[in-house]
C-alpha cells in the first residue's frame, strides 16, 4: 500500500508518448527514487492513518475515510503526472521532488495535530463531511506529489523485453514499499516516537538526494537542499515537535504521560488533581470522579449480600477498585488489554496498592474465555461502543463467555450514554440492542439510570431500591445513598426507558457489531446528516459515470479495485472485532497485501506471453471464491482457542494470498491484446482507483456498520464475481480482436 494504495498500473505500451532517448538519460536515478518513493510512502501512509485513528477517537470509520481519499487523491496526482515526462531531461527533477515527498509527511502530521482544534472545538466530535475534509486537506500535499512523481518515473523509465516501463518502476517502487512497512513495523514504530521516524526517513532522503544533484552536477543545488533538511532535523530534535504538537490535542491541559501503545495512542493529563486517561482522544477514564465511580460499583454490588471475588475490566485506576473494596471482597480481578494504563496508573496513583487487587495484563476476551475462576460480579467500565474495538465488549459471545465465569447469582453491570433524560430515538436503539443482547442470556436485566444508564443483568433477581439497599448493607458512600437518589422516582425512570426499548430488537454481535452502527448513527444526528443514503447515490451516479462507454475488461478491473478495497477495510475490522490491537497491526497488513500485490504484478509483468482474457476471467474468479471464503475462516478464527500469534500469522498469509492474487489480475487486464495504450495508461488506472476509493468509503461507513463483516465479505466477492462474469459473457469479442 504505497503511492497507488493498492496496485500499480502496468503501462508497457505508452512509450510512444515519451520522446525518444529521454528514458535513457533520466534513468540513471530512477531505481534509487523509486526505492526511495515506496520507502517513504508507505511509511507515510502508516503514520497517518494512524494519526487519523489516534486524534479522531479510535473510530475504524476513519480508517476508510482516509484510505478512500488516500486513493482518490493518488490517482489525481498520476493523473497530473501524465505529461510529466516533458521534463525528463531536465536535470533538477528528481532531485526537487525527492525533496518535496521528504519534508511533506512532517508537514502532514504537523497541520493535522494543529488543525484539528482550530478549526473544531477541542473535544467535539466531528461529522462524516467535516472528518472527509480533514482528510482531503492533510492527505492531499503528499498524495498529489506521489502520485505525480511515480507517473514522471513509469514515463521516463528504460524498457526492458517483457515488462513495461510502469512494471520496472513499481518493481523497484513496490520493493522500497515492503522494505519500508517490514522496517516500520519492526524497529522505527517501537524504539521512536512519530517525528523521529519521519525525521530517520528525511535523513535518508537527505543523503540520496545529495547523491542525485551530485551525479546531475547541481552541487549547489544539492548542498542547498542538504542544508535546508539539516536545518529542519536540527528544528524537530531543538522544539521536540512530537510534545509540541500533542499539546494543540489536549488544549487547557498538561500532558502527563503520552504513548503510541499497540491498543492505541495512550495520553495521561492533568487538571487540578485530577488525571484524565485518553486512548485515541477517546476518554477512557478520569480519577477523583465519587459519582461515576460509586455508580458504576454499587449499583451492581448492592445486589449481592457479600460478593467474595469480583471481575473488573477496565476503570481500575479511576477509583472503583477502593469501592469495590468497601463490600469487603476478598479479591478483584482488574483485567486492561493495554499494559501501559497499568504503569502509567502505578506511577501516579494508589489505586492498585491494595493487595487484593489482582492487575492481570491481557485481552479481556481471551482472560474470559479460559480462566478457570468464577466470580460473583462483573464490572465492565468501558467507554461506549462507538469503535469495533470497545464494541467487543457489549456483544452476544461475549456475554455467553462472560456467563461461564460467574456463580449462579452472579450481576454484570454494562454502561451506556446519555442518561435517561437525554434520549432520543437513536440512543433508544442503542439501548433496545443493548438490552435484547442481555436478555438474550441472562434471566433478568435491570436498566438503573444515572449518570450513565446501567444495564444490570443476572439469572438471579435484581432491586431497583438503591438507597434502601446501601443503607441496609452500611456502605459509606458520598452520592449513592438516600440524600441523593430517591427509590421510587428511580424506579418510574427505569420503568419509562424500558417502555421506550424495542423488545424485538436485533442482538448484537462480534461480526454484525450493530451497537457500532447505531452509535455511528447516534453521533451522525448530532449533526442532521446520515451518510448512508448520500453514499449510495453519490456511488451510484459515479458508477454510472465512469462506466459509460467502457468494456467488459473495464467493469473487470473497477470490480477488482472495488473487491480489493472491500477486501482489505473488512480483513481490518475483522482483526480488530477478534484480537482487538488493530492500531499496532494496521502497518503490518497493510505490509502484507502490498508484499502480494508486489509479487502477484511482478508476477504477470515479466511474462513474455500476452496473457488472455481467460486468464483474467480465472484470476477475478478465484479473487471471487477466496473473498467468498474469507467468512467461514473468520468465524473459525473466532471460535478456535488458538494463541493470539497464530492468529495474526494466519491474517497476514490470507492477506498476502487475496493480495497477490489482486496484483496478477490487474496487471494482467492492461496487458489483454486490443486495449489501446491511452487506454491502458488512463482509464484503466482510474476505473481501478474509483473502484477502490468506492468500495473503501462504502463498506467502511455503510456496508460494514449495517451488515457486518461476514456480508461485507460476501459484498465483496460477489462484485468480483459480477465482474468475471460479465467478462466472460464478453470473452468472444476480446478473442477475435472486436473490443
Amino acid at each position: 500500500m504505497c503511492t497507488r494504495p493498492w496496485y500499480s498500473v502496468n503501462r508497457a505500451s505508452t512509450s510512444e508518448t515519451v520522446p525518444s532517448g529521454s528514458a535513457n538519460r533520466s534513468g540513471g536515478g530512477i531505481v534509487t527514487v523509486a526505492v526511495a518513493l515506496g520507502l517513504t510512502s508507505i511509511t507515510t501512509q502508516i503514520i497517518l492513518l494512524r494519526e487519523f485513528v489516534a486524534i479522531f477517537h479510535g473510530n475504524e470509520l476513519i480508517l476508510g475515510v482516509a484510505i478512500g481519499s488516500w486513493m482518490t487523491l493518488t490517482a489525481a496526482g498520476s493523473f497530473l503526472g501524465t505529461r510529466s515526462y516533458r521534463f525528463a531531461s531536465r536535470r533538477y527533477v528528481l532531485p526537487l521532488a525527492l525533496f518535496c515527498i521528504s519534508i511533506l509527511p512532517l508537514l502532514s502530521v504537523f497541520f493535522l495535530r494543529f488543525l484539528r482544534n482550530v478549526f473544531f472545538t477541542a473535544g467535539s466530535m466531528m461529522d462524516i463531511v467535516q472528518t472527509l475534509l480533514v482528510s482531503v486537506v492533510v492527505l492531499a500535499p503528499y498524495c498529489l506529489a506521489a502520485g505525480s512523481l511515480f507517473a514522471f518515473l513509469a514515463f521516463t523509465a528504460p524498457q526492458r523485453p517483457g515488462a513495461g516501463q510502469t512494471g520496472i518502476v513499481y518493481s523497484w517502487e513496490a520493493a522500497g514499499s515492503v522494505a519500508g512497512g517490514v522496517l516500520f513495523n519492526f524497529a522505527l514504530v517501537t524504539l521512536f516516537d512519530t517525528f523521529q521516524t519521519l525525521a530517520i526517513l528525511l535523513t535518508v532522503n537527505m543523503f540520496l538526494i545529495t547523491a542525485l544533484a551530485w551525479q546531475r552536477n547541481l552541487s549547489r543545488s544539492g548542498t542547498a537542499l542538504a542544508t535546508l533538511l539539516i536545518l529542519l532535523l536540527a528544528c524537530i530534535s531543538f522544539f521536540r515537535l512530537d510534545v509540541l504538537t500533542r499539546r494543540f490535542l489536549f488544549p487547557g491541559q498538561d500532558i502527563v504521560s503520552f504513548k503510541d501503545t499497540p491498543y492505541g495512542n495512550l495520553t495521561v493529563t492533568r487538571q487540578g488533581d485530577q488525571l484524565n486517561f485518553f486512548e485515541n482522544s477517546l476518554l477512557m477514564f478520569s480519577t477523583d470522579d465519587a459519582v461515576t465511580n460509586e455508580e458504576s460499583v454499587h449499583y451492581a454490588l448492592l445486589q449481592r449480600s457479600f460478593p467474595r471475588r469480583v471481575l473488573l475490566i477496565g476503570g481500575g485506576i479511576s477509583g472503583t477498585a477502593q469501592e469495590i473494596l468497601k463490600h469487603g471482597v476478598e479479591r478483584i480481578d482488574y483485567l486492561e488489554m493495554n499494559p501501559w494504563v497499568i504503569d502509567i496508573g502505578r506511577k501516579y496513583t494508589n489505586a492498585l496498592t491494595d493487595g487484593r487487587i489482582a492487575a492481570i495484563v491481557g485481552d479481556p476476551r481471551v482472560y474470559v474465555r479460559s480462566t478457570p475462576e468464577r466470580y460473583d460480579a462483573a464490572l465492565i467500565n468501558v467507554p461506549d461502543p462507538a469503535t469495533v474495538h470497545i464494541n467487543r465488549y457489549y456483544t452476544l459471545e461475549f456475554f455467553y463467555e462472560l456467563r461461564r465465569v460467574l456463580t449462579d447469582s452472579a450481576v454484570v453491570s454494562i454502561s451506556l450514554l446519555p442518561g435517561a433524560d437525554y434520549q432520543g430515538p437513536e440512543a433508544r436503539r442503542i439501548g433496545s440492542i443493548l438490552y435484547a443482547t442481555l436478555r438474550t442470556v441472562f434471566a433478568h436485566v435491570l436498566v438503573v439510570p444515572g449518570g450513565r444508564e446501567y444495564y444490570l443483568a443476572s439469572d438471579g433477581s435484581l432491586d431497583i431500591h438503591i438507597s434502601r439497599l446501601t443503607q441496609e448493607r452500611g456502605i459509606p458512600t458520598l452520592y449513592v445513598n438516600r440524600d441523593y437518589l430517591d427509590d421510587r422516582l428511580l424506579e418510574q425512570r427505569s420503568a419509562g426507558i424500558v417502555r421506550g426499548f424495542d423488545m424485538a430488537s436485533i442482538v448484537n454481535t462480534d461480526f454484525q457489531p450493530v451497537c457500532y452502527f447505531r452509535q455511528v448513527e447516534y453521533w451522525t444526528s448530532f449533526f442532521g446528516f446520515h451518510p448512508g443514503p448520500w453514499i449510495l447515490l453519490v456511488g451510484s451516479a459515479g458508477v454510472l459515470l465512469l462506466l459509460r462507454r467502457s468494456n467488459a475488461i473495464h467493469v473487470g478491473v473497477f470490480a477488482g479495485g472495488f473487491a480489493a478495497s472491500a477486501f482489505e477495510v473488512t480483513i481490518l475490522m475483522a482483526f480488530q472485532a477478534i484480537c482487538g490491537s488493530l492500531y499496532q497491526m494496521t502497518g503490518v497488513i497493510i505490509t502484507a497485501f502490498m508484499a502480494g500485490l508486489a509479487a502477484g504484478s511482478l508476477v504477470a509483468s515479466i511474462r513474455s506471453r500476452r496473457p488472455g482474457i481467460d486468464t483474467f476471467i480465472g484470476i477475478q474468479g478465484a479473487l471471487a471464491a477466496c473473498t467468498l471464503v474469507l467468512p467461514v475462516i473468520l468465524i473459525q478464527l473466532k471460535m478456535a482457542a488458538v494463541p493470539p500469534l497464530l492468529v495474526e500469522a494466519v491474517f497476514i498469509i490470507i492477506t498476502f494470498c487475496v493480495g497477490t492474487l489482486v496484483g496478477v489480475a490487474f496487471a494482467v487486464a492492461t496487458r489483454i491484446p486490443g486495449e489501446r495504450p491511452e487506454s491502458v495508461a488512463s482509464r484503466f488506472y482510474g476505473l481501478d482507483l474509483a473502484g477502490s476509493a468506492i468500495g473503501a468509503f462504502a463498506v467502511s461507513v455503510y456496508i460494514l456498520p449495517l451488515f457486518g463483516i461476514t456480508w461485507s465479505a460476501l459484498i465483496a466477492g460477489c462484485v468480483s464475481a459480477g465482474g468475471a462474469f460479465i467478462c466472460f459473457v464478453a470473452r468472444k469479442r476480446f478473442i477475435h480482436g472486436s473490443v
